[in-house]
């Protein structure tokens, strides 16, 4: 899969017009897409995840957007694991959650036992990431390149990339 920004794109964005540094504007590309996926909580390309949590109370996933598939969930004991069948997944919202199959309910777990939750999640087609984290990643690949040592250009990137991706970032109470 590929992100939303391409070396194309952020070498037309930064005017480099040779391959001298495409390594370090791919760096860039990289670095800007952490930003906005730890920023947002949104994946920009789809990858597997796996969680842990210490009940079944609240399987709240943090990944976003979560792909439609399977969802492998197991019990992880002292003597083992043992996997949990029929589980599925609510995507409809954010966060995203995990259900029994339909007529059933979740094992009941001893103290010190864990469910492990396999899914998903991020943007299978760049051209569904929000613009406005691209645009974001683009700013902040021109301050990575003005601003090297994250002085005061940077500084104010990031505040202007933090206004556009804040609309899709979650709400914690």
């Amino acid at each position: 899969m590929a992100l939303p920004v391409s070396l194309d794109d952020a070498k037309r964005q930064l005017k480099f017009t040779d391959a001298s540094q495409d390594e370090l504007v791919a760096d860039y590309i990289l670095d800007a897409a952490s930003w906005v996926e730890e920023y947002t909580g949104h994946l920009l390309e789809p990858r597997e995840i796996t969680e842990r949590f210490a009940s079944f109370t609240r399987l709240r996933l943090s990944g976003w957007p979560i792909v439609g598939g399977p969802v492998a969930v197991k019990t992880l004991t002292s003597t083992g694991e043992t996997v949990v069948d029929g589980a599925w997944l609510y995507a409809v919202s954010r966060p995203g959650s995990v259900l029994p199959a339909s007529g059933t309910h979740w094992p009941r777990l001893l103290d010190g036992e864990m469910v492990e939750v396999s899914y998903t999640a991020g943007y299978a087609d760049p051209a569904d990431v929000p613009r406005n984290f691209r645009r974001a990643m683009l700013l902040l690949i021109t301050a990575y390149e003005t601003d090297r040592e994250g002085g005061e250009v940077f500084q104010k990137a990031e505040a202007t990339a933090k206004r556009l991706c804040r609309q899709k970032k979650p709400y914690r109470v």
